[in-house]
């Protein structure tokens, strides 16, 4: 029994890697039409809804502490998503969107050591370098510059890893699927609050563009927390983290196939350095146990 829902979670992990890599071209898809902003708000205001109706149990469990953790994952949720959204109006594609927002996973543990005094491993440090060899293979120009789209991209990635950061902190003895919700909540506000200081309200929405936002909010967003939260609660972090981490695969694939996206050899070689990076990050040695004779 216990290996049949071990086999489970590593399908439904995967399958979370594949939406989320899908969504990235749903979501250049959509600010074709919609603000970034209004994207944000509305995908995450569904998913809040969805959301309040499946926990409405655990309602009397909300505290002063998931209101606090909420509100500080929820605003750097909110923000990262909107900023990663901003950067593919401003040229960067689906595929470089997916590598370049996976460097919050180098940066988390340097985040994490300022908030809990915890040291990053050898391997962290050695991540992040090689991480600045993909990102600069993936985004230099001939001149040494980079465009302004991948610039915000990785501006994103880091309010990314803030909200990581975050999220473990606030997480510590708290149900996750009630601190989602709230998170996901003040991730919409924050989206709200962003449309109406843009003036970014659409006067009408077509049916592709809804469509476009309903598959970001029921699946990328709502249904894929499940999966996740299901997925990790029955098997090994480190086998789960890995099939997570093939969300940036998925974005590359998905966006040749739906976008059209070129792929250039040394584009491919920098995506190739990050994913290397993105999976070095994520392993935990034990430290060296001293011999006594």
């Amino acid at each position: 029994m216990e290996q049949k829902k071990r086999m489970w979670a590593h399908g439904l992990l995967l399958l979370t890697s594949i939406i989320w890599g899908s969504a990235f071209v749903f979501q250049k898809f959509a600010t074709e039409e919609l603000s970034s902003w209004f994207i944000t708000a509305a995908r995450f205001t569904i998913a809040a809804v969805l959301l309040w109706v499946i926990t409405y149990r655990k309602w009397g469990r909300l505290n002063r502490g998931y209101l606090l953790g909420g509100l500080i994952t929820g605003a750097t949720m909110g923000l990262g998503t909107a900023v990663q959204t901003v950067a593919l109006t401003l040229g960067t594609t689906p595929g470089k969107s997916a590598f370049l927002t996976a460097v919050y996973c180098v940066i988390v543990p340097f985040f994490y050591w300022f908030v809990s005094k915890e040291r990053p491993q050898k391997n962290h440090v050695f991540a992040a370098v090689i991480c600045l060899v993909g990102i600069g293979l993936i985004s230099l120009n001939g001149d040494m510059t980079m465009t302004s789209g991948d610039v915000v991209t990785l501006i994103g990635g880091v309010i990314f890893a803030c909200d990581l950061t975050a999220v473990a902190w606030f997480a510590k003895g708290r149900d996750p699927i009630l601190l989602t919700t709230m998170q996901i909540t003040f991730s919409a506000v924050v989206g709200w609050i962003g449309t109406f200081v843009t003036n970014g309200v659409p006067a009408a929405i077509s049916m592709g563009a809804m469509g476009n936002v309903l598959y970001l909010a029921l699946f990328s967003t709502a249904l894929c927390l499940f999966l996740q939260a299901y997925g990790l609660k029955h098997t090994d972090a480190a086998v789960g983290t890995i099939l997570l981490s093939l969300e940036s695969v998925f974005g590359v694939v998905f966006s040749v196939l739906l976008y059209h996206e070129a792929v250039t050899p040394r584009m491919a070689v920098g995506f190739a350095i990050v994913f290397v990076a993105v999976l070095l990050s994520q392993f935990r040695f034990a430290p060296k146990q001293k011999v006594v004779l």
